[in-house]
């Protein structure tokens, strides 16, 4: 069944707070190379349309709308059927993937591994509440909208400076060709770095600590939601870790269990690292 949500200029006006406060000063320790930011490109969606806010002009999109806080807004109109699933919350990435064939071309192309996507608040918090978890879920105010928006930026962000993947493809290219050389010749000497990829829990902790940072500076509540929440899905783990054949079955903290991983180291690296955690994390080993 298609959604029947239709966005609201409240809507707009929160998504574009949570646009200002990922360049808020306070989150200058985190986000320290803001042109990584700029690159995100940001796509939400109704019934109807599916909107988009770009740093970047781009003079074949006719519905643009005049520049707001370093932002062009566009809009395009779509018949996409979004389910409940697609309307829940947001993605480092387009989804629903059809969305993708209605843009232009060279917008996605510039923007690559630098795309965020999900709901309208109105959507979103109706679509959350409705969980069977609802009454535990911290996902169901405006606060913890614009969280959730952050935390997408920090996955982003990471990836900027690493990846759980040889996304590069040049790079994977040296690599391969490298190794074909060595193979060919083995007295040729080695001439490339190899980055050390992490687990994807690496990204998802990332992403954690920045929605939970920020919440303890701007929405408190959500923070203390975040804690109860965290309190009880690791209480759970602990009972699943406990009866796990870690010989044959992924323990919890592993890339199958992402956010509970995230839950658990998240919180332990910022009690460790209180403000240097972010480059703990970023760090960027070679061998």
């Amino acid at each position: 069944m298609k959604s029947l949500y239709t966005a609201t200029e409240g809507d707009f006006e929160v998504l574009e707070q949570a646009l200002n406060l990922v360049f808020d000063p306070r989150l200058k320790y985190i986000f320290k190379n803001r042109s990584y930011l700029k690159k995100v490109l940001i796509i939400s969606f109704d019934s109807k349309f599916i909107y988009i806010w770009s740093s970047k002009k781009v003079d074949d999109l006719a519905t643009s709308e005049n520049e707001s806080g370093g932002y062009f807004k566009y809009k395009i109109s779509h018949n996409v059927n979004l389910n409940k699933s697609d309307r829940l919350g947001w993605r480092a990435d387009v989804w629903p993937r059809s969305l993708i064939e209605l843009f232009p071309k060279k917008l996605i192309n510039d923007s690559k591994n630098s795309i965020i996507c999900g709901s309208l608040l109105g959507d979103f918090a109706k679509a959350q509440s409705t969980l069977k978890s609802a009454e535990n879920n911290p996902y169901t105010t405006k606060e913890s909208y614009i969280a959730t928006i952050i935390h997408e930026f920090g996955h982003i962000y990471f990836r900027q400076h690493k990846n759980w993947w040889f996304s590069n493809k040049d790079y994977n290219l040296t690599l391969l060709r490298e190794a074909l050389q060595l193979y060919k010749n083995k007295k040729n000497k080695v001439r490339v770095h190899v980055d050390i990829t992490l687990p994807y829990f690496f990204s998802e902790i990332f992403a954690f600590c920045c929605e939970y940072e920020s919440s303890k500076i701007f929405f408190p509540l959500h923070r203390k939601n975040l804690d109860k929440y965290a309190i009880e899905i690791i209480g759970k783990s602990i009972e699943y870790e406990k009866k796990v054949d870690l010989s044959v079955e992924n323990s919890i903290l592993s890339d199958q269990f992402s956010h509970e991983t995230a839950l658990v180291l998240g919180k332990i690296l910022l009690e460790k690292f209180p403000r240097t955690w972010p480059d703990k994390i970023l760090g960027k080993p070679q061998i």
